[in-house]
């Protein structure tokens, strides 16, 4: 139940219980009570109108570490209070403890490095015979065209032609044989592979010289010529793939292949990250569980983390005063563990749905603590005041003046600042604005600065105008 609820039932009954008594007494003790009625000087000032909750101090980041794995401590590198940042090593377990797991991920984990470093290694050999392959299929499009081309009807060469031919194969031969030397002798990946397509290109040119001589020596029938066309569509086919595996590697390895040995590596080191724990956000060391030497297993709790830069409060507020809360509003905050200190917080949260909780319905508002310092910490009951509307310069009566009489709210204002009386006091109409917990703002009414209210009128005063029946409507706080 919350305070404002509780006092409301407190006045509430204390009314109650003093109306029989004040009935019969009120006029006997009406001479006596003169002497001691307490006024107050309206005037103007600042209000700020609240609403007063209670909650708990929490972390917005807050963690309980736990072990993964089974082990037996090897050290501990943090001791309550201590300060750590995200990733820092708090414990870890000893080697010969660990299970046959972490040795596996070990091996793993490895064995998956390797094949990264050998995709990214490998990436210019490949690409490199795959350019060679394209080279190969190019000439053996080349050719395949060529020997289309030169058995067309009417295409045969001269008797020049044929001494031509057979210079061409005695000097690609020679060319043939002087890159076979130079591929023999080659050193290195990449020089090995220049080589090998340069005697490729001396070889097809060779054996190109070769068909042409002989197809001028014996010449092609009309059996050979559906081969030719055969072996051009042959040949474009071959180049097309060759062409498409280049452009596929041309600029590194196959994605999907790092991403495989990727998550292969990511896998393998989660794996062995259990052997140790580390923090996972900035904060402080709020609990330790863990000693040297502890065996440990999956789920045995190591550390509480908390983020002290950032403390929250959050508080149920009524259905009656929720529209009152907005995100940006300024907050005070007051714990019961700080004496003498109030702390200054803001609204950063509301939610839009509402609790129901033994018939009342609630919804949570979070606080931000903006000025926090070491006396508060999470666990601890903070009172908050959230200022729901600031008035600047408001005419101010103060709210135990206030009385209801016939259903409506009325102060009684001493006509005689001299000689303050019952029989000298003007019951007053008003209508009321924002309030806080001691005063609140007059929005209508037949005052002005400097009139005195009584802040204590004798309760005949009360009843003598109250029709029977009639009290205060419900929810009323003053």
């Amino acid at each position: 139940m919350k305070k404002r609820t509780i006092i409301i039932i407190v006045v509430a009954a204390l009314v109650i219980a003093g109306v029989t008594y004040g009935l019969v007494s009120a006029r006997q003790g009406q001479s006596a009570n003169d002497d001691d009625l307490q006024t107050f000087e309206i005037a103007y000032g600042p209000l700020s109108a609240v609403v007063d909750e209670t909650g708990e101090v929490y972390a917005d980041q807050s963690a309980m570490l736990v072990w993964e794995t089974t082990g037996i401590v090897r050290e501990v590198t943090v001791e309550m209070g201590d300060e750590v940042k995200t990733d820092q090593i708090l414990t870890n377990l000893t080697d010969t403890s660990l299970p046959q797991s972490i040795y596996l991920a070990q091996q793993e984990l490895i064995s998956a490095e390797r094949a990264l470093e050998d995709l990214y290694e490998g990436a210019p050999v490949a690409a490199a015979n795959a350019q060679l392959a394209v080279a190969n299929a190019r000439d053996a499009l080349d050719g395949s065209e060529y020997r289309l081309a030169i058995n067309q009807p009417g295409q045969r060469a001269a008797p020049e032609e044929y001494k031509a031919a057979k210079a061409r194969v005695y000097i690609t031969q020679k060319a043939m044989q002087s890159r076979q030397q130079a591929f023999n002798n080659a050193s290195g990946k990449m020089n090995k592979a220049k080589s090998q397509i340069e005697l490729t290109n001396a070889i097809n040119q060779y054996q190109q010289a070769i068909w042409y001589k002989n197809w001028l020596e014996v010449g092609a029938d009309e059996i050979e010529m559906p081969i030719f066309e055969g072996n051009v569509a042959v040949s474009l086919a071959n180049l097309e793939a060759a062409e498409r595996e280049y452009d596929r590697i041309k600029d590194g390895p196959d994605p999907d292949d790092i991403t495989m040995a990727e998550a292969r590596i990511s896998a393998a080191q989660a794996a062995l990250d259990i052997v140790s724990i580390t923090a996972p956000f900035d904060g402080v060391i709020t609990s330790v569980e863990v000693l040297p030497g502890d065996l440990v297993s999956p789920g045995t709790v190591a550390f509480r983390i908390d983020n002290l830069d950032y403390l929250l409060v959050d508080v149920g507020v009524s259905e009656v005063d929720i529209n009152q809360i907005k995100v940006g509003q300024p907050v005070t905050l007051v714990f019961d563990a700080v004496l003498g200190k109030e702390y200054q917080g803001e609204v950063v949260e509301v939610s839009p749905v509402g609790v129901q909780q033994q018939g009342l319905v609630s919804f949570e508002v979070t606080i931000e603590v903006i000025d926090a310092d070491v006396d508060v910490r999470p666990g601890l009951t903070a009172a908050v005041s959230i200022v729901v509307r600031q008035v600047e310069n408001a005419l101010l009566v103060p709210n135990r003046s206030v009385r209801w009489v016939r259903g409506e709210q009325v102060v009684y204002m001493a006509t005689d600042p001299d000689n303050v009386i019952t029989e000298k006091l003007k019951m007053v109409p008003v209508t009321l604005g924002a309030s806080s917990d001691e005063f609140s703002e007059v929005l209508d009414g037949d005052l002005a600065v400097g009139d005195l209210v009584v802040i204590n009128p004798p309760s005949v005063n009360l009843f003598e105008e109250m029709e029977p029946g009639q009290g205060p409507p419900p929810g009323f706080d003053h």
